[in-house]
């Protein structure tokens, strides 16, 4: 299985971001729902569920520093303003799945000499 990738046109043409590394202790299901429940005083419960939304989050835990770092940085500019991007698990198969960045802010940490560390929550695309 290869690395994941990451492709995006942040308007001057496709990007692609290719993972160095893969993430670290991604999760394989991650939903929340968005439900109004009500419990009667005689114990019926009624619920009504308006979306459930799924979620990738990822956590990068050694990017180094120079153009991996750079490129992780022109596509984070980019997600934060909203953009959609399609995400492949194995970047050598055609599967992918669209997200938008859930996180309105990122900061790329400092790790170990020329390696940073990152967090990203993905919200799937509902067509």
């Amino acid at each position: 299985m290869a690395n994941p990738k990451i492709t995006y046109d942040p308007g001057n043409g496709p990007a692609t971001l290719l993972f160095r590394r893969p993430p670290r202790r991604a999760a394989a299901y991650s939903y929340e729902a968005t439900r109004h429940d009500n419990v009667a005083s005689s114990g019926v419960r009624e619920s009504v569920t308006e979306r459930v939304d799924r979620f990738l989050e990822l956590e990068m835990e050694h990017v180094a520093f120079g153009s991996d770092l750079i490129a992780w940085n022109d596509f984070v500019a980019y997600a934060l303003r909203g953009g959609p991007f399609s995400y492949y698990a194995d970047s050598s198969q055609a599967a992918f799945t669209n997200y938008w960045l859930e996180d309105a802010n990122w900061q790329a940490d400092y790790k170990s000499a020329g390696q940073y560390t990152f967090k990203l929550k993905l919200r799937q695309v509902v067509t």
